[in-house]
């Protein structure tokens, strides 16, 4: 019987047969011994939080990728024991004269995982001429192991940039940066009226002109010139594509890309030169060796042999 139950009882008890005060309080002592008094609910444990640890990776690394130049300043991890952010600051570069975005995937690659920045931290376009900073944060696990991840721009066909964490850390790959390659040239061949003198070359791994990236198996070999039309005669030189090929180390010949870039279409006037002309060829990775330019005029030929690499 619970204490309100027996007081109530009591209580009826005295009003149906009046008692003495001493018994109406032996009574209601009685009620008061017989209530069961209630346990303590025990208190729960709290586990303390893990505190998260905060490490700072300075990346101070540039890559080249679709036209644009990718400088990487610093990665930085919040982590506790189920995982965290890893924010990656960076600048993109836009050296060329059409507004370009980042044209293939950017993620952070550990092992055989691949991380994709958050939704909220997109990459901006960058003006041409300009630059743009950004953020990227990476939301990994606890089983991810950061120092053994690398920053990998662009996608599996495609050569891409490769940014280590920690250069050289146990697991990490080695850093892959695609800095174009600038060779210093000064050769000279003349067919018949038509003089060309080779200025110098650049080998890449993009088209920065289209922001495209190319495939592992192909680079771009862009080859300046300066081209004279040696002759008094006054309709001048009509110079196209026509007029070089390139041969390549295994032998084939091949002509400039034509995608309306990467050869020019002029006419010489008599006598004249003109300087900082380009030509862009399509070459088997990794482009270097020993290449032979021809010029052709008619039927006429004759050959520039460049090495690329020192090959």
């Amino acid at each position: 019987m619970t204490r309100a139950r027996c007081c109530r009882a009591a209580g009826t008890a005295a009003l149906r047969a009046p008692a003495s005060l001493a018994a109406l309080a032996l009574v209601l002592s009685g009620c008061i011994v017989d209530a069961p008094t209630p346990e303590p609910s025990p208190t729960p444990t709290v586990e303390p939080s893990a505190t998260a640890r905060v490490d700072a990776y300075p990346l101070v690394s540039t890559a080249w990728y679709g036209g644009l130049v990718l400088t990487f300043e610093r990665a930085t991890s919040t982590l506790d024991a189920r995982g965290g952010p890893v924010a990656v600051e960076m600048a993109l570069s836009n050296p060329g004269t059409e507004e370009l975005g980042l044209g293939g995937p950017i993620r952070l690659v550990g092992g055989d995982r691949a991380i994709e920045p958050s939704r909220e931290t997109p990459v901006p376009s960058v003006p041409p001429g300009g630059s743009v900073e950004t953020t990227l944060i990476f939301a990994v696990d606890g089983d991810f192991d950061v120092p053994a991840s690398a920053i990998v721009v662009g996608r599996a066909e495609e050569h891409q940039a490769i940014v280590p964490l920690v250069s050289g850390s146990a697991g990490a790959p080695a850093a892959v940066t695609l800095e174009p390659a600038t060779f210093a040239l000064d050769a000279s061949a003349q067919a018949r009226d038509l003089l060309v003198t080779l200025r110098s070359a650049e080998l890449r791994s993009d088209l920065p002109d289209w922001g495209v990236q190319l495939p592992r198996g192909s680079m771009a070999l862009t080859l300046t010139y300066d081209v004279a039309f040696r002759s008094d005669f006054v309709g001048g030189f009509p110079f196209t594509a026509e007029n070089l090929a390139l041969t390549l180390p295994d032998g084939r010949t091949i002509s400039a890309r034509a995608d309306g870039h990467s050869a020019p279409a002029l006419v010489v006037a008599p006598r004249a030169v003109v300087d900082g002309l380009s030509s862009r060829f399509e070459v088997p990775a990794p482009g270097t060796g020993t290449y032979r330019l021809v010029i052709a005029n008619g039927t006429a030929t004759k050959e520039i042999e460049l090495a690329i690499g020192g090959g």
